[in-house]
């Protein structure tokens, strides 16, 4: 673990400050310090899912390489990197400025629908297949993705990250989720007002526009987790719920289950 860490140092160390998209297509993305936002999202990686720098990743919205950025730097030419999104001109700034010097990392626009990101898309999102083979990633990563999902969707994306993971994949998944802690809070403090509209297994931040953001009951988060096939192996909450964190969503790890098999994989390092 000692070696890991320094090793994860060093790969953030070397990280060229040259790689970094240009403004308009960071802000599209989330905004706020791009640098700083992927070191600490590449931190959680290897702390909590146990990411390895020889291991197969698939980054679904990918934007404009946030994660993909410090990534080239802690994996070994020999890992691979695949990330996809809707969004064509982040995509187009990932392989022409990332893929050259780095040719195990690869990226991809989809023609996706999504009323918020690309309503012009052609593929609705629960009939969408990943485009990767079975068993191909050993952790798939979602950061801010279900935000902006309906259940529908939600549920067919949760299949695919299921089928793409290899034994003992696991998957990094963020979530607004609507909990007993964050009904309290949002009763006491007012925090999380915009997600104000309860349709079924989501709260709304606009009933005209629901893939602004979606917030979902835990409850049924954890159904639609196990009728993927997954396990649910911890969830880490985030600072939108008006509490102190060091991230804003609420995190999930996920895990591929498998037959026989009562101890996970990867037990993530209590903070």
């Amino acid at each position: 673990m000692i070696a890991m860490q320094e090793h994860l140092e060093r790969s953030l160390d070397a990280v060229s400050l040259g790689l970094i998209p240009p403004q308009e297509l960071a802000i599209q993305f989330g905004g706020g310090d791009f640098v700083r936002i992927g070191r600490n999202l590449l931190h959680r990686l290897v702390d909590w899912c146990g990411l390895l720098p020889s291991e197969r990743i698939l980054d679904v919205g990918c934007g404009a390489g946030r994660a993909a950025v410090p990534l080239t730097g802690y994996l070994s030419p020999h890992a691979r990197y695949f990330g996809f999104d809707v969004y064509p001109f982040g995509v187009d700034w990932c392989r022409q400025n990332l893929t050259p010097a780095f040719p195990n990392f690869l990226f991809q626009t989809v023609h996706v629908n999504n009323a918020l990101y690309n309503p012009a898309g052609s593929i609705p999102a629960r009939d969408f297949v990943f485009p990767c083979e079975d068993r191909s990633a050993d952790l798939v990563l979602l950061n801010s993705v279900f935000t902006h999902m309906l259940p529908e969707d939600m549920i067919a994306y949760m299949k695919q990250i299921a089928r793409v993971l290899d034994h003992c994949g696991r998957a990094y998944v963020t979530w607004f989720l609507i909990d007993d802690e964050s009904r309290r809070l949002d009763r006491e403090t007012s925090v999380g007002v915009y997600l104000r509209h309860g349709v079924g297994p989501c709260r709304l931040q606009n009933r005209q526009d629901p893939e602004e953001a979606i917030g979902y009951d835990i409850s049924f988060v954890h159904h639609v987790v196990r009728h993927a096939g997954l396990r649910l192996a911890d969830v880490r909450r985030g600072s939108w719920r008006g509490i102190r964190s060091g991230h804003y969503q609420d995190v999930t790890i996920l895990e591929k289950s498998g037959e026989n098999r009562n101890q996970p994989c990867f037990l993530p390092v209590s903070s």
